[in-house]
C-alpha cells in the first residue's frame, strides 16, 4: 500500500510550514485540503498532482488503495483542533500505511508574530488554550460574532476587566492585525475599527509589552491584502518578498503555461541552430521550455554555441544565466521601441533569427527584425491559458473582502483577469483596489481594458514591482 501523510501545514503563513510538510507536498501524487488550508503551499506540488478539497475519510482510504502517494493537508496540526485522528483511525482499520506530520498551531504562532510573549520569567509560567482556569496566559479561539461571549466567559471565570488583553485578527497570516486593550474594553475598541471575523483572544502579562515587540506591524505592507495573478510555478519569489514586507497574499493565477509538443518544427529549428546567428528569448517561460525541448532531442546548452543570445526582460536573462549562458543583450520589455533602441548598430541583413515564445504574442518583434533584413523564425513553445476555476475564484474573492492591490506581471494576466468579469461590473467589483503592473506594456494593456493603473514598476521584475508597491504604501 502507498503511504498516506496527514500533514499539518501550520497556521497559514507559508514560511511557518515545516521542512517535512514541504517535502510531503512535493512528493504527493494526490493532495486533499481540509477547510482553512488556503493555497499558500500548493505551488510546491507537482504539476501532475491531483489537488482538491477533502471530501471524507473514506475518500482517502479509496485513493490510498490506488497505489499513489496521498497527502492530506490540515491547518495547524492534524491531531489538534482537526479531524486528523478520525482519518488516522480509518486508515489503521483499513491496514493502510500512514504517518502524521505535526505542524505549528495558530495559538502558539500568532501571539509571537504580534509580539506577545506567552511566558515571561517571573510573571507567566503557564499557558492555557481555551476556557481554562489557573493559567497565567490564556489563548482562546473565537469565531466571528462570538468575541463578546468569549470575553464575558473569561470575566465570569474570574478575570478582571483590567486584565491586559489582545484580539488578533487573521491569526497566523502575514497580514494579521492586533488590537490591545484591558479585557473589559477590548470588544468596544475593536468595534471602533470596524473589525470582524475569526480571532484569537490573548490575555496575560505578555500583552503589556507587545507594542514594543511587534515587528510585524511595523513592516510597510502590513495589513495590505495583495492579489497575485501570475502563473503558479512562478509565484514563489514574488510571494516571499511581499510576505516579508508584511502583506497578506492571495494567489489566484489567471495564466497557466502549457508547453507545446516537441514536434518536427521544434526539431528542425534545433537542428538549424548552428546557422542561427541570434536567438531571442521572449520570456523566462520560453527559456525553461526551450531547454526542456533541447534535452528531449538529445541536445543541451552547447547547441547554442554559434548563436548570440538576447533576453527580453531581466527575469529572462536570469533564467539563461542559471543555465550558464550570459546573453549579449538584455532589453527592458517586449516593446518595438525598446527593441529598436537595443538593436541599434547591429547588422542584421541576411541574419537568421530564432524567437522562442508564446503561441500568441505581439508582432512587434518579427516585423522590426524583418525590416532590418533578418530572416526571422517565430517558434511557439507554449500556450498561455486561463486556469480552470480562476473566474469562480475571482468572483468569490471580490464578492467577499476583496483586496487592496491587484498585481499583473504580463499582458496575458490582465486579459484573463478582465475576462472573468462582465464589462459593466468590473469597476464596481474592484472597489478601491489599486492596480500594480510590472512594466509599461502590461500597464498599457490594463488601461486599454479599463483598469486604472496606480503603480508601475521602474524595474521590470517582480522585485521591482514589490518595491513600487511598498513605496506607494509608505506615501499613503
Amino acid at each position: 500500500m502507498s503511504r498516506v501523510r496527514l500533514v499539518g501545514i501550520g497556521p497559514g503563513h507559508p514560511g511557518l510550514a515545516t521542512v517535512q510538510a514541504v517535502e510531503a507536498i512535493k512528493e504527493a501524487e494526490i493532495i486533499r485540503c481540509c477547510d482553512g488550508c488556503g493555497t499558500g503551499l500548493l505551488h510546491l506540488a507537482s504539476a501532475q498532482a491531483d489537488i482538491g478539497p477533502l471530501e471524507s475519510a473514506e475518500e482517502i482510504v479509496r485513493l490510498a488503495r490506488t497505489g499513489r502517494k496521498v497527502a492530506v493537508l490540515f491547518p495547524g496540526n492534524p491531531y489538534a483542533f482537526s479531524n486528523g485522528s478520525d482519518i488516522a483511525e480509518k486508515l489503521e482499520r483499513a491496514e493502510i500505511d500512514f504517518e502524521a506530520v505535526p505542524g505549528l498551531i495558530v495559538e502558539l504562532a500568532a501571539p509571537v508574530m504580534s509580539g506577545i510573549p506567552l511566558t515571561i520569567e517571573g510573571q507567566s509560567a503557564s499557558i492555557g488554550f481555551g476556557l481554562v482556569k489557573g493559567a497565567e496566559t490564556v489563548v482562546l479561539r473565537l469565531a466571528s460574532g462570538w468575541w463578546e461571549s468569549g470575553i464575558t466567559a473569561l470575566m465570569a471565570d474570574g478575570r478582571t476587566p483590567e486584565t491586559p488583553a489582545a484580539l488578533i485578527l487573521n491569526p497566523g497570516q502575514p497580514g494579521q492585525h492586533r488590537v490591545s486593550a484591558p479585557l473589559g474594553e477590548l470588544a468596544r475598541k475593536a468595534a471602533t475599527y470596524g473589525l470582524r471575523g475569526d480571532a484569537l483572544l490573548v490575555l496575560g502579562p505578555g500583552v503589556e509589552i507587545s507594542d514594543r515587540l511587534d515587528t510585524l506591524s511595523k513592516r510597510p505592507l502590513h495589513g495590505r491584502r495583495i492579489l497575485i495573478t501570475r502563473a503558479r510555478h512562478q509565484v514563489d519569489p514574488f510571494r516571499r518578498e511581499l510576505v516579508d514586507l508584511g502583506a497578506a497574499v492571495i494567489e489566484i493565477p489567471t495564466i497557466e503555461i502549457s508547453p507545446m509538443p516537441t514536434d518536427e518544427r521544434v526539431r528542425s529549428a534545433i537542428k538549424r541552430l548552428n546557422g542561427t546567428a541570434l536567438v531571442i528569448f521572449a520570456s523566462a517561460n520560453a527559456v525553461d521550455i526551450f531547454f526542456r525541448m533541447l534535452l528531449e532531442t538529445g541536445g543541451d546548452a552547447r547547441a547554442l554555441h554559434a548563436s548570440k543570445l538576447c533576453a527580453i526582460g531581466q527575469e529572462t536573462a536570469e533564467s539563461l544565466e542559471a543555465r550558464g549562458l550570459r546573453p549579449e543583450l538584455v532589453t527592458s520589455e517586449y516593446t518595438a521601441e525598446g527593441l529598436a533602441k537595443a538593436l541599434e548598430g547591429w547588422e542584421m541583413e541576411g541574419m537568421r533569427v530564432l524567437v522562442p515564445r508564446a503561441e500568441v504574442a505581439r508582432d512587434a518583434l518579427p516585423s522590426l527584425l524583418a525590416k532590418k533584413g533578418a530572416e526571422v523564425e517565430i517558434l511557439p513553445v507554449y500556450r498561455a491559458m486561463r486556469p480552470a476555476g480562476a473566474s469562480e475564484a475571482l468572483w468569490r474573492l471580490f464578492n467577499a473582502e476583496g483586496v487592496d492591490v491587484i498585481t499583473f506581471t504580463s499582458s496575458s494576466t490582465v486579459v484573463n483577469f478582465v475576462r472573468a468579469f462582465p464589462d459593466d461590473r468590473l469597476p464596481a467589483v474592484l472597489g478601491d483596489a489599486e492596480i500594480a503592473c510590472m512594466g509599461p506594456v502590461t500597464a498599457d494593456t490594463a488601461r486599454k481594458l479599463g483598469l486604472p493603473v496606480a503603480i508601475t514598476a521602474r524595474e521590470y521584475t517582480t522585485h521591482g514591482l514589490v518595491q513600487a508597491i511598498a513605496e506607494a504604501a509608505v506615501k499613503k
